[in-house]
């Protein structure tokens, strides 16, 4: 049985006049950079650029509002203080300029007319993507889809899998680790290899399988993960996951013991 009808939610909503239902998690913000800045809601950091509403922190990126497209093209969109930004800081042509979003598309300006490109997407600047090392996104698009992490709060009708975890959590997974860059959050080991990739999971900080806010969620290698607590190491003992750690040490042994992995060197005595 349907709980909800969307289709007739949002034929309800449009009619009260309320803004369009998407599927979405969180808000879509387009908010004036330096007014925000001013306030004291814009913090940078090595991900992308958080503006402050009502005391929670969202993560998105800055572009400018009005350009000369016709001349120059579509301006880049930029998730660091990098050296583009810097350089117009000091010239004068930073304040008033920018746009703070989180958003897949954007509205774009032509210096000196009332002409609007709708809908479009940026690219992604390249100071910013060699400063934070991004290799998963080239543009607002690409940006926009890995911040479709779950930011709710568990629902009690959710539909689990056979796991006990949301039906979309595999991507929401995915996401999460291609955000932290494959990179236990533990032993800080990084795995580059993508078919090694495997080797780096998702962690629920509280046990809770149905929060899967990112403050919730830590990176973490299997070896890591296997020890990260007594009911995990229990169930780690399964044949196959036993197999896969091995796996795991017996390839990346060196650099666990350099990295100072606090497990590897206890695994290896058995």
């Amino acid at each position: 049985m349907k709980l909800y009808d969307f289709k007739k939610l949002s034929q309800k909503l449009d009619f009260l006049n309320f803004p369009e239902v998407t599927e979405s998690r969180f808000e879509i913000v387009r908010k004036d950079f330096s007014e925000e800045e001013k306030k004291g809601n814009i913090t940078f950091k090595e991900d992308g650029i958080y503006l402050k509403i009502n005391g929670v922190e969202h993560k998105g990126y800055m572009y400018i509002k009005v350009a000369d497209v016709e001349q120059y093209d579509f301006p880049k969109f930029h998730i660091s203080n990098c050296q583009t930004i810097i350089q117009q800081q000091n010239q004068n042509r930073f304040h008033g300029h920018y746009y703070w979003s989180n958003s897949n598309i954007v509205d774009v300006q032509q210096r000196g007319t009332s002409k609007i490109y709708k809908d479009v997407i940026l690219s992604l600047c390249n100071y910013c993507r060699n400063a934070a090392r991004i290799t998963d996104y080239k543009n607002t698009q690409g940006f926009f889809d890995l911040l479709d992490i779950q930011d709710d709060e568990p629902i009690n009708d959710a539909e689990l899998d056979m796991f006990g975890y949301v039906k979309d959590w595999q991507e929401i997974s995915k996401k999460f680790r291609i955000e932290n860059e494959f990179t236990c959050n533990n032993c800080s080991i990084k795995i580059e290899n993508k078919f090694d990739q495997r080797f780096i999971q998702v962690h629920h900080r509280n046990g809770n399988k149905l929060i899967n806010k990112r403050e919730n969620l830590q990176c973490l290698c299997t070896l890591c993960h296997s020890n990260i607590d007594e009911r995990h190491t229990v169930n780690f003992q399964k044949k196959r996951s036993v197999h896969e750690i091995a796996t795991f040490v017996e390839k990346y042994k060196d650099e666990l013991i350099n990295i100072g992995n606090p497990y590897v060197t206890k695994y290896l005595k058995k």
